[in-house]
């Protein structure tokens, strides 16, 4: 991330922009600060079967393509400004937009600020207290130290229904977050719904804390958030949203329970993960229990789902470094063999840094999906939420080129 006056020397015609800018916004604008950042990632990918609908039917089908939204980082741009009230205050804000390099379209269902837009407070004693459209605890405390985001993988677990890929950005939310003291930091969400006469119906809160020493990091968050699958609930918040009977944003490995005319009714989430450096590996571990409960269309049931991952990283240069990730994924039977599902997952990326701000990499995911998944039908191989393969295996592979600004 770069200031964003250390790169209008090369554009005179920014520069100027920005004199009349900082003159008009506030006479203290040397105590404020307004960054410009972003990441552009963009992959040559092949997928050896992916979802291809004839006549009402799945029938698969190898797709090449080129994407810009699941690689180890997927593509955004943002502004991020600070100013200074004294005293150790200051006040934030962030407005971040995930991009489709290929289009030139927005991500996140075509929402302009898809990733974060919030406002608030920051005090380095007592914590930031922000406001708006924002990642959850999972996010802040777990998902860092997992393979998706941890800057060397960009596979989600199956459907990411635990959120460790942040594919779902929470709406109305207010979030506290406390300093770090001696490696420990905790905070959590709270939304309102607003739905009038209720102030839990598509709202929620999510709790969670991190710790760090030396080489060990650990963290740990929990969340509930009601009518999940509603228009601007928790996992159906873009702008693109539409009614659970009519929305086809879920997998067959979830959508039984998250579609439909009586879809669950609460989401909830557990989420623990750990890491350990020794050199040049780190070694991670990750367990995440997800419940979609009150399931209408299955009788009040509900789902659950239990995720295993370990992962591996090796730094074998300063300049070229190598992961791994094997993921195991169940799913109880909730109405007879409904949703007994299990899904193995094994990922593998080599990354080669060509400057400190782009690099080059290439990545292979293979999915194997067995049992009856959520809506009664074999269960299918869905690899970051490319789309159901039309049998239970599925491989995955990028060639693709990152750069940071």
């Amino acid at each position: 991330m770069n200031r964003l006056d250390a790169g209008v020397k090369r554009a005179p015609f920014v520069r100027g922009a920005l004199v009349v800018l900082a003159a008009v916004a506030s006479p203290a604008h040397a105590q404020s600060s307004l960054t410009l950042y972003g990441v552009l990632d963009e992959a040559l990918q092949f997928n050896t079967n992916n979802t291809n609908i004839v006549n009402g039917h799945n029938v698969g089908g190898r797709q090449w393509s080129m994407n810009s939204l699941s690689g180890p980082h997927g593509s955004r741009w943002g502004f991020k400004g600070s100013e200074d009230l004294s005293g150790g205050t200051r006040a934030v804000f962030t407005l971040e937009s995930g991009i489709n390099l290929n289009n030139g379209q927005f991500a996140q269902g075509g929402t302009a600020f898809g990733r974060q837009a919030f406002v608030g407070l920051s005090n380095r004693q007592y914590g930031s207290l922000l406001l708006g459209r924002q990642y959850d605890s999972v996010n802040d405390y777990v998902a860092r130290l997992g393979f998706g985001l941890s800057g060397y993988g960009g596979i989600d677990h199956p459907g990411d229904l635990d959120n460790m890929g942040h594919t779902s950005h929470i709406n109305n939310t207010i979030k506290y977050a406390s300093p770090t003291m001696n490696g420990f930091a905790f905070g959590g969400t709270f939304s309102p719904g607003g739905v009038p006469g209720s102030v839990v119906e598509n709202g929620g809160f999510s709790l969670g804390a991190r710790y760090a020493n030396g080489p060990l990091k650990l963290g740990a968050a929990y969340e509930v958030f009601r009518n999940p699958s509603a228009v601007g609930g928790a996992l159906n918040s873009n702008a693109n949203a539409v009614a659970p009977d009519r929305t086809t944003i879920f997998g067959t490995l979830n959508s039984g329970y998250l579609a439909g005319e009586a879809p669950a009714t609460t989401w909830q989430l557990a989420a623990v993960a750990g890491t350990w450096t020794a050199g040049a590996a780190t070694f991670g571990l990750a367990w995440t229990n997800v419940r979609y409960g009150n399931i209408g269309q299955l009788h009040g049931a509900t789902a659950t789902f239990n995720d295993l991952e370990t992962h591996g990283i090796y730094r074998f240069t300063p300049t070229l470094s190598g992961a791994f990730e094997y993921n195991y994924l169940k799913g109880n039977a909730v109405s007879g063999d409904i949703g007994d599902q299990t899904y193995h997952q094994v990922s593998v990326i080599g990354n080669y840094q060509l400057s400190k701000r782009t690099n080059v990499y290439a990545s292979a995911t293979v999915q194997l999906a067995s049992g009856i998944n959520s809506v009664g039908t074999p269960a299918v191989a869905n690899i970051s939420g490319m789309g159901d393969s039309s049998n239970d295996r599925q491989v995955l592979l990028r060639l693709g080129m990152r750069h940071t600004f």
